[in-house]
């Protein structure tokens, strides 16, 4: 029976976490190669979109919330 101090059971249990966080690093670089990024132009186009789509719920969602608050203020209070 070997006895192990707590002090080396601690840093084969940090290298081996380093060990796992130095591998995702290679994996995720070696992920990002195969990753086709979006020109300028549609990253623009994108965020345009987005923005136009945002205004556009915010105006339908207000619409609504003024004319529940009209119908609650006209009829319940």
């Amino acid at each position: 029976m070997q006895l192990i101090s707590p002090k080396g059971a601690f840093l084969r249990g940090e290298t081996k976490m380093f060990n796992k966080l130095a591998n995702y690093i290679k994996e995720t670089k070696i992920e990002m190669k195969g990753v086709k990024w979006p020109t300028k132009k549609q990253a623009v186009n994108y965020t345009l979109l987005v923005i136009v789509a945002s205004i556009g719920v915010a105006i339908f969602l207000g619409a609504f919330d003024m004319l529940f608050a009209f119908l609650l203020g006209k009829f319940v209070l």
